[in-house]
């Protein structure tokens, strides 16, 4: 019993870790622009196909990662520029239908490049661990460890860092920022950049276990939009341990009482934390000096 309960703990946070990246990238664009980027899920799942599309082709993994993730921030900088950009009274309303009409234009594009059937980049390396009889499998590493690493830096870089604090301070105080010398242009760019990043490194970590299908962004992306109410869309760490718990609660959902039930345990989620504590797991507002 107690095996189980570990087992399926494992596997929560190492999806958790997924939801949590995305819910970064959410949070990344949100504080800087105003933007709710329903592409975000999208993001991930062009990363997943074009990697495995460059692997089943011969090229070594890495490679095609670098080359993914490299594509697909470039794909958030050119959404920015040509779209987000171009809008000059922009409410979040208005960058829902934007963001969600190029959600339907990047999986179109996805399902005529790659077609409907589902595809998966190759596992990273590394071995699988069987711990007290709970199994660790290489991938879920690489998953919490992009988390980590990927999440971490973001995170301490919004908070913690002159240019990430400036970011911020565009949306809050624009005037302010611009007299100060800190450019709104550069800093939407530079936020849409960082959520296409982590957009793209979330759907590479888990596509070797989840594939990557090109209308598999949307309910993934909502994960993700969960996490971020969670975190009130403020709060990286607020959200980052959102995204955790919603990734074990989806576990214990599916392994406990039955997996066609797991994606239902997201929403109904999302509806209490609106109907009852719209902060999500904000204690405090949360204030930018630069």
């Amino acid at each position: 019993m107690l095996t189980d309960f570990l087992q399926l703990t494992v596997a929560g946070l190492s999806q958790g870790s997924v939801y949590a990246l995305l819910a970064v990238g959410l949070i990344a664009v949100y504080t800087v622009r105003h933007v709710i980027n329903i592409a975000q899920g999208e993001f991930a799942m062009l990363a997943g196909l074009g990697s495995a599309w460059l692997t089943a082709a011969g090229m070594p993994l890495f490679l095609a990662i670098l080359i993914a993730i490299l594509t697909v921030t470039l794909v958030a900088i050119v959404m920015e520029r040509l779209i987000i950009a171009r809008v000059k009274k922009l409410t979040p309303l208005i960058s829902i239908i934007l963001t969600l009409g190029v959600s339907t234009l990047l999986q179109a594009t996805m399902l005529l490049i790659w077609g409907p059937e589902a595809k998966g980049v190759p596992r990273f390396p590394g071995s699988n661990i069987l711990i007290g009889g709970v199994s660790i499998r290489s991938q879920e590493f690489w998953m919490i460890g992009a988390l980590v690493v990927v999440g971490g830096g973001i995170v301490l870089f919004y908070e913690k860092s002159r240019w990430g604090k400036a970011l911020r301070a565009c949306a809050e105080q624009p005037v302010a920022a611009r007299i100060v010398g800190i450019s709104p242009v550069t800093a939407s760019v530079l936020a849409f950049a960082i959520a296409g990043f982590v957009g793209a490194v979330a759907g590479l970590v888990s596509s070797p276990i989840y594939l990557s299908l090109w209308s598999g962004g949307v309910l993934l992306g909502l994960k993700g939009f969960v996490a971020a109410v969670l975190g009130g869309f403020v709060s990286f760490r607020a959200a980052i341990i959102g995204a955790l718990l919603l990734g074990m609660i989806e576990a214990y959902v599916a392994g406990y009482i039955a997996s066609g039930l797991r994606d239902g345990a997201a929403f109904l989620i999302l509806i209490l934390v609106l109907v009852v504590r719209p902060q999500g797991l904000v204690l405090k507002p949360t204030a930018v000096r630069v």
